[in-house]
């Protein structure tokens, strides 16, 4: 299997047509149809819906299986070649896949500090949730994956992050919810709810929601944040979802309220242990480690010993 044949497939699907992709290319049509014939044939499978009468290609189920592997081949090959001709020394990207939350503040002050030491250094960032950032990892396409806790972390080294986020509920400023102090369960009965993936796959309400029988009236489900705001923005529904992530000032027209009984999402940071790390990689997680030292000991040093305590 060819990168070169890869590359032009994904030019195919990309351009919605073979005549497209040939101009792109700067090859011939017929030539392009026929490496794209004996790709089906050394997969053996259908790529693209025949006989569509629309004027884009359409991939079947197998053809967008064999996209998605496509694109993860040539960037796993292009990110190799990199790393294999860079110069001496701490430069290039860093792969970060992580799920949003504001504990990724911590992530960038280790970034950038290591920027600060050496500039050639960059990062790629990939928001997603929990499977695709572990399928990622096990890839070889990310250097570190921020993961939502519990998972399992038995393939992986990792490093909890020192944050928990609160999880709430975002809805409309007029919203009869929008004027409580928290939202319980038995607030959320009949109420049309978006919710993030993960929690979802995770299960991680199943415990706190407790209306009789029922289930939450999920609407939606979503990745980013910012999308769903928009949705929640124009009535569409509220949303589950963790604290800071959008703005919720007064001209936002939106409002967060926390849950109660309080839940939090707590994170770790992972890479494989079967991958050895670029020196970019490696020294990104030196920093990581002095930052999260360094917010330890300032959580230490914030407690209250017990001298200075109440008095009796």
């Amino acid at each position: 299997m060819e990168l070169r044949i890869l590359r032009n497939f994904i030019a195919v699907v990309e351009e919605e047509g073979v005549s497209a992709a040939a101009d792109a290319l700067r090859i011939s049509q017929p030539a392009l149809s026929r490496q794209i014939k004996d790709l089906e044939d050394e997969v053996g499978a259908t790529l693209f819906v025949r006989g569509n009468r629309s004027r884009s290609l359409e991939l079947t189920e197998k053809g967008r299986l064999m996209y998605r592997r496509a694109q993860e081949i040539v960037e796993l090959a292009d990110r190799t070649q990199k790393e294999m001709t860079a110069d001496e020394g701490i430069a290039g990207d860093v792969h970060i896949a992580a799920a949003q939350s504001a504990a990724m503040r911590i992530v960038a002050r280790a970034m950038t500090r290591l920027r600060h030491k050496h500039p050639q250094v960059r990062v790629r960032l990939h928001d997603d949730y929990g499977q695709n950032i572990i399928e990622r990892l096990d890839n070889g396409l990310a250097d570190f994956g921020v993961l939502v806790q519990p998972t399992d972390m038995s393939r992986y080294d990792f490093l909890p992050l020192p944050t928990g986020d609160p999880m709430g509920l975002l809805m409309r400023y007029d919203h009869p919810l929008a004027t409580r102090e928290s939202i319980h369960p038995k607030d959320l009965a009949d109420v049309p709810v978006i919710v993030p993936q993960g929690v979802l796959n995770r299960r991680d309400l199943s415990g706190w929601y407790k209306s009789g029988n029922k289930e939450l009236n999920i609407v939606g489900t979503m990745n980013l944040l910012y999308n769903a705001s928009c949705f929640v923005q124009e009535g569409y529904g509220c949303a589950i979802c963790l604290q800071g992530l959008v703005d919720t000032s007064w001209e936002s027209g939106l409002v967060f309220q926390p849950l109660d009984p309080p839940m939090q999402t707590h994170l770790a940071i992972a890479w494989k242990k079967s991958q050895p790390p670029t020196p970019a990689a490696d020294a990104f997680l030196t920093e990581l480690r002095s930052v999260i030292a360094d917010i330890n000991r300032d959580n230490k040093e914030s407690v209250p010993s017990p001298r200075n305590g109440a008095q009796r």
